[in-house]
């Protein structure tokens, strides 16, 4: 009898130790947000400074997305410009294309006669007023090259292109995984730009959460000398400066969050232009 009367004595008395536990976090917080109520402008300017600082590596992790999913298709598609010599007829060059499919590292080779792609060179550019002009076409018939996968490098791209370039009816090669291999270079060089620039960015977003915490530990240090002396614990005098750096911190993410979809709202018209172009 004795021994559970004990028991229900001890759960008793941990019920307010813990009511008390969180009555006190509960002041603290109510504390720091009548604190940044008083001072409203000096909290927006930090949350906004800290919300810039985040928002640009989101904005180039965003843009370096965009730029890897372009990639990616780029990918999927290399392919060699093969020019013909002019001399060459039509129905010889598309003899020569089948001719092509059969060496190592070509998937496909596509005629293209020089009128089709004199007719698509206008459409592109517009050109097609200036062009009437010319009593010749100026293009040669030309073969779209798509490579497969075990020519998919700039090695052995540039292998096949100069064998290409030894045959009597290939005047000129282009080879567009060039461009894939400068996008590559690009895109990797921005990443380490963009880790490099929000590990730079995160450190002043910690700077800026510790100078501020310190000005107002300053602000406050004959208050904390007070509550030392009557016995205030320092997990007491703490808390509040602990809630002040996560309202910093949700404040400056929140408006992160809303300063980059504003900006990408902007840059949507535009980015989805460029895409179609």
């Amino acid at each position: 009898m004795a021994k559970s009367n004990s028991q229900g004595a001890q759960v008793s008395a941990s019920k307010p130790m813990l009511g008390s536990y969180f009555g006190n976090h509960k002041k603290a917080l109510s504390h720091t947000l009548n604190e940044q109520k008083k001072k409203p402008l000096a909290s927006i300017l930090t949350c906004a400074v800290i919300g810039i600082a985040i928002l640009l590596p989101t904005l180039l992790g965003v843009f370096l997305s965009n730029l890897e999913r372009s990639q990616l298709s780029f990918d999927n598609t290399t392919q060699m410009t093969v020019m013909l010599s002019k001399t060459l007829s039509p129905i010889k060059g598309a003899t020569f294309a089948q001719e092509l499919t059969k060496i190592e590292g070509i998937e496909s080779a596509k005629f293209i006669h020089q009128d089709d792609a004199l007719e698509e060179f206008k459409a592109t550019f517009e050109l097609e007023s200036t062009l009437e002009h010319l009593s010749d076409n100026p293009l040669p018939h030309s073969i779209i090259v798509t490579l497969s996968d075990s020519a998919n490098t700039i090695e052995q791209a540039q292998k096949l292109r100069t064998s290409l370039l030894g045959k009597p009816e290939i005047d000129l090669v282009q080879l567009d995984l060039m461009w894939v291999q400068r996008l590559n270079s690009i895109t990797n060089f921005l990443s380490l730009s963009t880790w490099i620039l929000g590990l730079m960015l995160s450190i002043a977003v910690i700077l800026i959460l510790g100078n501020t915490i310190r000005l107002a530990i300053e602000n406050r240090k004959d208050e904390i000398a007070v509550l030392k002396l009557v016995g205030g614990t320092d997990a007491f005098v703490c808390r509040p400066f602990l809630y002040l750096g996560i309202f910093y911190g949700i404040g400056g993410g929140i408006f992160s969050i809303i300063l980059c979809s504003v900006v990408l709202a902007i840059l949507a018209q535009p980015i989805e232009a460029l895409k179609a172009s």
